[in-house]
């Protein structure tokens, strides 16, 4: 497989154990090691306070222009050997905890700007909290991975899957989420490895 090296950069008050959890876990699904970046603040010109939310590509535009800014962070998810560290990451995945919108839709749970290389995925409405419901960590860490997935796959080109179970296949709501497994379906384990199933 062709490296395609992702960096998950934290972005304004976000638990970082469960940024740096969330990144082992999706290194190892990836068969690589991710870089875990210094935190960004949250940029407030993508702000709509009336809406209480922040427009996901205004917000991915000015993250990804700041994230040049931050010196290499650390590799995580190699094992127990220190990961080698690739030359730059050829993507970015922004994880925070802001309200997100699109021109299409009320709230996601992630946004993607593939010319620019980077996506961001925001825990808010993958919390039971966010629903008034009682908290579940464990399933709230599995949705968290899930989208970082999902992410990552798509930086790297692979189209939405249409199995309901693969990481890739869209999420529109909470039960998308949970119906999936933390892994890529047969088919696009193929197309993301180019043969090379990860173990």
């Amino acid at each position: 497989m062709e490296r395609f090296p992702i960096a998950i950069v934290p972005v304004g008050r976000i638990d970082a154990a469960e940024v740096e959890a969330a990144a082992v876990r999706t290194a190892k699904v990836l068969g690589e090691p991710v870089e875990l970046r210094e935190a960004l603040p949250v940029p407030h010109d993508s702000e709509d306070p009336a809406r209480g939310q922040h427009r996901a590509a205004a917000l991915l535009g000015v993250l990804r222009a700041e994230v040049a800014k931050l010196r290499p962070g650390r590799m995580v998810g190699g094992g127990d050997e220190p990961a080698p560290r690739p030359p730059r990451p050829a993507g970015f995945v922004f994880v925070s905890d802001v309200d997100l919108f699109t021109a299409n839709r009320d709230g996601v749970f992630s946004a993607l700007l593939p010319a620019k290389g980077c996506a961001v995925v925001s825990v808010r409405r993958l919390r039971e909290a966010f629903y008034r419901r009682k908290a579940d960590p464990v399933q709230q860490r599995s949705r968290f991975v899930k989208e970082i997935l999902r992410m990552a796959a798509r930086l790297r080109g692979v189209a939405t899957c249409n199995d309901p179970r693969c990481v890739l296949a869209e999420s529109r709501a909470v039960p998308d989420l949970d119906l999936k497994e933390e892994r890529f379906c047969r088919a696009c384990e193929q197309r993301l490895f180019q043969g090379r199933v990860p173990v």
